[in-house]
């Protein structure tokens, strides 16, 4: 039962299970998170969105490659947005980092904004994916760049493995070969993708042209 109600509010937390999901996810994705990091450059003075922030575990690491530059973060979980206030709150106080709540499908920001935009084990819970895309392009500067983070990628040798998680949440994990056709349709250039071995760990890496 406590299981089965952590698991649901994965997608929007709310309430007692929703605290206890987004402590459950600053905490199992901060590995996951600093692996996929290091395949983007963020240099000091950038401005990087993070889409989805949850908790805020990874605004705090952006705010650390940033230097003068700015962290957005946003999440259409308002219990998410005051976890993230609080455990940025420094960041928040010198203007750092600003969180919003606010849905990937109509971000609150002005075209050509970020030079990075970050999604950490949300896209699965996108509404409108294609079209998602698009609008996170919208936001990213020319040759701006995407990182999309996965820890559910389909085993072709285990092709069960998460479909427990899929049925209760109705989504779908994700093919690397999956994700270079979706950015490709959306519109993004140069599109990297990485595997970590011996883990089922994904990222993208793809260019606003």
């Amino acid at each position: 039962m406590k299981y089965h109600k952590l698991v649901e509010n994965a997608q929007k937390p709310e309430g007692f299970w929703g605290k206890l999901m987004i402590r459950s996810m600053n905490r199992g994705h901060s590995e996951l998170t600093d692996w996929a990091l290091c395949h983007i450059d963020i240099k000091s003075g950038d401005h990087v969105l993070d889409v989805g922030c949850g908790g805020g575990k990874t605004v705090g690491k952006l705010c650390e490659k940033v230097g003068g530059g700015k962290v957005y973060g946003v999440d259409y979980s308002e219990l998410c947005i005051k976890k993230a206030e609080k455990l940025n709150h420094k960041n928040v106080i010198c203007g750092k980092a600003k969180l919003k709540k606010a849905s990937v499908s109509a971000l609150p920001f002005e075209s050509d904004k970020f030079d990075f935009v970050t999604a950490v084990e949300t896209y699965y819970f996108w509404p409108d994916k294609l079209n998602d895309l698009k609008e996170i392009a919208r936001v990213l500067k020319p040759g701006g760049k995407l990182l999309l983070v996965f820890e559910m990628l389909k085993d072709k040798n285990d092709p069960d493995k998460w479909t427990k998680v899929e049925k209760r949440l109705n989504i779908e994990a994700v093919s690397r070969e999956y994700i270079d056709d979706m950015l490709e349709r959306a519109g993004y250039q140069n599109i990297r993708t990485y595997i970590k071995s011996g883990t089922s760990w994904l990222c993208a890496v793809a260019e606003k042209e």
